[in-house]
């Protein structure tokens, strides 16, 4: 038990019978008090608490104790809080502040995002192209305000990607930036290890290679490629298996496995997958392209249409229909 602690008995309604490696309902660490555990991630457990003073709700992330050892972890926890601090953008969960237990592990406080991970939306099957384009051209905007201030976050996959819906700031949320690399800060990656997830880890990550934002954009080529196809490009039997085909076969293509997929972007996905990062556009340009997309799939147009009757040639007349409801008349059209 941390000794800084207040320890309050269990609230009598928490929902989740809690193992004896994580805090139980009712513990103090600073002002948050800890309602329930959320989960758990590679270095850190992750409650939901709420502000003592401003009953603010709050996600708060605290490193696991067999992480504690281990000074890339601390380091990687750390780096978090400073890139939520310092990369302003809704899409990025809000940083409310840190600090250290009496133990020396860390913990973060920041925005509690409440919505679904693309996993779960993507367990059901490949979704329709307008979803995609809605969620990719999200992914690329914050990404895009990331790398600008020279963060990348190296690990982006569907559990990494947050769908809000309901959020009126911005319906999605990237998380989990342990592990991205900023300029400035301690580096424990060696550069010759690769780093990441394998089904979404670029060419250049699988060789250990310096990271940077086109990286991102292939991760993020994957994850649309698996959301309109219901798979992932490469699957294999293990990591290695993946991460040579990632290396060195070119993607399946993409167009026979979406056939209804509007061609910009299935041909802006093929690109973001492309073996040389430098064919790959980068995220300011995927935001900047699919945006331009989603804006003309949505916006209202208008088809010419003409119907003969008896071999007579008719009048043309014009009707305003969207892209998704081609509007033909209920009957053949007749002079007076």
């Amino acid at each position: 038990m941390v000794s800084s602690q207040v320890e309050i008995p269990p609230a009598p309604d928490h929902d989740l019978d809690l193992p004896s490696g994580p805090l139980h309902a009712g513990h103090m660490i600073s002002a948050y008090r800890i309602e329930r555990l959320l989960g758990m991630g590679g270095m850190g457990w992750v409650y939901r608490a709420r502000h003592e003073f401003t009953a603010r709700s709050a996600a708060l992330k605290i490193l696991r104790e067999d992480q504690l050892a281990f000074d890339r972890s601390i380091d990687r926890m750390m780096r978090e809080a400073t890139i939520l601090a310092s990369v302003s953008h809704p899409g990025i969960p809000r940083f409310f502040e840190c600090g250290l237990l009496d133990d020396g592990r860390p913990w973060i406080a920041m925005e509690l995002v409440e919505g679904v991970a693309l996993t779960h939306r993507m367990q059901r099957g490949a979704l329709d192209a307008d979803t995609v384009i809605d969620f990719v051209v999200q992914v690329a905007e914050v990404l895009a305000a990331a790398h600008a201030r020279g963060i990348t976050h190296r690990d982006l996959k569907p559990d990494n990607i947050i769908l809000a819906p309901g959020d009126s700031r911005f319906p999605m949320r990237v998380i989990d930036w342990g592990i991205a690399h900023a300029p400035a800060g301690a580096r424990f990656t060696n550069m010759n290890e690769a780093i990441g997830t394998p089904t979404y880890m670029a060419p250049e990550q699988a060789r250990g290679g310096p990271p940077g934002g086109h990286s991102d954009v292939y991760g993020l080529g994957v994850v649309a490629y698996q959301a309109l196809t219901g798979r992932a490009p490469f699957l294999g039997a293990s990591s290695v298996e993946i991460l040579v085909q990632h290396l060195n076969r070119p993607a399946p293509a993409l167009a026979p496995r979406c056939p209804d997929a509007p061609y910009g972007l299935v041909e802006l996905v093929e690109r973001m997958l492309a073996k040389n990062h430098e064919e790959r556009p980068s995220a300011a340009e995927v935001w900047s392209s699919l945006g331009k997309l989603r804006a003309a799939r949505q916006a209202p147009h208008y088809v010419r249409l003409a119907e003969a009757a008896n071999g007579a040639p008719m009048p043309v007349y014009e009707t305003k229909v969207t892209p998704t409801n081609l509007v033909r008349p209920a009957w053949p059209l007749t002079e007076d």
